[in-house]
């Protein structure tokens, strides 16, 4: 089992999807949190489970919503780069 440490950009991703979720509908940013959260449980558990997708990056998507998180295994940890939006700028995350 791996640490999971966001990148200080991914956590404001993570929050501004959160916020904009929240502002269509009461309680759909929540449901936007939780199911980040049991992508990232499953990646702390096993990081390999995903894709590799960009040079050393891999991609788990999320299933009820357009957004990947992209992250990176680095020794006794996982770096989450980004809360990535699925249709929007590509590989934007690279020079983190």
């Amino acid at each position: 089992m791996k640490n999971i440490v966001f990148h200080e950009l991914a956590e404001k991703e993570l929050l501004s999807s959160r916020d904009f979720y929240d502002e269509l509908t009461p309680y759909l940013g929540m449901k936007f949190i939780l199911e980040v959260e049991h992508i990232i449980h499953i990646i702390k558990n096993n990081p390999l489970t995903f894709p590799i997708y960009f040079k050393n990056y891999r991609k788990a998507l999320l299933r009820k919503f357009p957004y990947s998180i992209i992250y990176r295994i680095e020794n006794e940890r996982v770096l989450i780069l980004a809360i990535a939006h699925e249709r929007r700028k590509p590989n934007y995350f690279a020079s983190r």
